[in-house]
């Protein structure tokens, strides 16, 4: 994974994801469609990529977050000091300790309530896009939650090591999915997933399934990715999703990823359904917040409205929407960073329709 780079060309850092993905010209132009000359054009910035569709293929042909192709890119360096986070992120999944290396020789496990702060910082770094940071520090923090899971067998201390060791997976997955580890993503939730079901809190449960959808969504599986939302707000317990303000959050934000889910299968009754449950349950909170990790609020909502516009092309509502988005400091950096970009997105084709009016 690269170190953080800020300032590469649209161009260059397609052929970066291109090359990660071990494609030649050739091979990528056949998975879109097109020629080897148009991408050789493309990289080498001879020709723009604006069409929302082309953006979300040339995404998903390169596994990667269609922000990561427009905006700058988050990406961990294979070399110096990075080089060792993702292969010993994966040693810290094995469930064998065989296969994690020295990281549980002469490990003392940490107290519940240190592990806790452990969890919260680590999701604060994924916010704040300090990437390079999180993924040095979450192989011992997999190990330590892990670890809690081993010496608490019994009563409450059993189900919070549960949950712990859950959302840290969901930390881990989310990660991973946002540096196109797709496959080791599908591990971390699988085992967060399984952690949380044990635990049998439907907040945690909620939650790992979110994730399940979100590593779903990264892989191209957007029909899998909607079924396990439906599924996950049919087995909630009645009206338990407005019992709180972290049960509101968690809700809507698991129909923010529907939503998005029908978008890419261009199912838009589907998607106004989805997004008419996130409204809803943002309507109730009444602000932007971040109960467990979500960044959930009126204006996340207004942030996925704008981006399901440019979805489904409805350039002239996605124009007018951009004016209202002005995320603040309640809203994380990373979810601050995709809006504006959705929003310079409006800027430019409301340039070009002036242009050529």
């Amino acid at each position: 994974m690269r170190g953080m780079t800020d300032h590469l060309p649209f161009g260059k850092r397609v052929r970066f994801y291109r090359e990660r993905r071990g494609l030649h010209q050739w091979q990528l132009g056949e998975l879109l469609n097109r020629s080897e000359d148009w991408v050789y054009r493309v990289e080498a910035g001879r020709i723009p990529v604006n069409n929302v569709k082309m953006l979300a293929d040339l995404a998903e042909a390169l596994r990667v977050h269609v922000e990561d192709l427009q905006g700058r890119p988050s990406l961990l360096d294979d070399r110096g000091g990075h080089a060792a986070s993702v292969p010993a992120i994966r040693a810290a999944l094995m469930q064998s300790r065989l296969l994690a290396g020295g990281l549980y020789d002469g490990r003392e496990p940490l107290r519940l309530e240190r592990l806790a702060v452990e969890v919260d910082e680590a999701w604060n770094l994924y916010q704040s896009s300090e990437y390079a940071r999180l993924a040095a520090r979450l192989p011992a923090l997999l190990a330590d939650a892990r670890l809690a899971t081993h010496e608490h067998t019994t009563g409450n201390t059993r189900i919070q090591a549960l949950k712990l060791f859950a959302v840290t997976c969901h930390a881990t997955a989310t990660l991973l999915r946002k540096l196109g580890e797709t496959n080791l993503a599908w591990v971390a939730a699988d085992q967060g997933d399984i952690a949380a079901c044990e635990a049998d809190d439907p907040a945690v449960i909620l939650a790992l399934r979110r994730c399940v959808a979100h590593v779903q969504l990264g892989a191209g599986m957007a029909a899998e990715a909607l079924d396990v939302t439906v599924r996950a707000a049919d087995a909630l317990p009645r009206g338990w999703w407005d019992y709180s303000p972290a049960s509101l959050s968690l809700y809507g934000t698991l129909h923010l990823n529907g939503a998005v889910a029908a978008a890419r299968l261009r199912d838009r009754s589907f998607a106004d359904d989805m997004m008419a449950k996130a409204t809803r349950a943002a309507d109730r909170l009444g602000a932007d917040t971040n109960e467990m990790w979500t960044a959930f609020g009126p204006m996340n909502v207004e942030i996925h409205r704008l981006a399901l516009a440019l979805e489904f092309e409805d350039l002239q509502d996605a124009v007018d929407l951009a004016p209202g988005l002005r995320p603040g400091r309640h809203v994380p950096v990373e979810r601050r960073a995709r809006a504006r970009l959705d929003v310079a997105r409006c800027d430019a084709c409301s340039a070009r329709e002036t242009e050529f009016a």
